[in-house]
């Protein structure tokens, strides 16, 4: 009987060991998967995506990301360059103003103003393999990393397009 308890306890010991380790491994699995996940940035929610990529880039890091647009080269204070993929989108300025009444010191008031303005909407990336020209249009494909604070595409591909996509888009929501 001793025997067959030992027996048994050790069966029940290897299965759970057996269980154990194959959960590991469908848990790596689906890690795997969720970082091979592709986003495609479209035109019809680019904006919204880019800016959420922005508010929330914690769920997008370790992402691919794939985004057309634009090629740009912007310095920095340092003089250091940084690769951009964007497109044109209007955004709201806001404007705080102090205002006195000229006749009437008293009567000054704060109030805010809203201007629309072109802005670059995009995204910075890293490459450093052949760059396209200034302005070219290219789709950059790669994984969402931080730096220096920063959501930047760590880029695996750079490639310029032969049809250019829309150069200015609008927000979706």
């Amino acid at each position: 009987m001793k025997k067959f308890l030992s027996t048994i306890l050790i069966s029940i010991c290897f299965v759970m060991i057996l269980i154990g380790c194959n959960r590991k491994q469908v848990n790596d699995t689906k890690e795997s998967e969720k970082s091979d996940e592709i986003i495609k940035v479209m035109e019809n929610v680019y904006v919204d995506y880019i800016n959420d990529i922005y508010l929330d880039s914690k769920k997008y890091l370790g992402k691919t990301i794939e985004l057309e647009g634009m090629f740009t080269i912007e310095k920095d204070k340092e003089n250091k360059e940084h690769f951009y993929v964007y497109r044109l989108a209007d955004m709201v300025e806001n404007i705080h103003k102090y205002e006195e009444d000229e006749y009437n010191k008293e009567h000054a008031h704060d109030h805010e103003e809203f201007k629309i303005v072109e802005e670059k909407c995009g995204l910075e990336f890293l490459y450093d393999k052949n760059l396209p020209k200034e302005s070219d249009w290219i789709k950059v494909r790669g994984k969402l990393i931080e730096k220096d604070g920063m959501a930047v595409i760590d880029a695996d591909s750079v490639e310029v397009m032969k049809e250019r996509g829309l150069e200015k888009v609008t927000s979706f929501y």
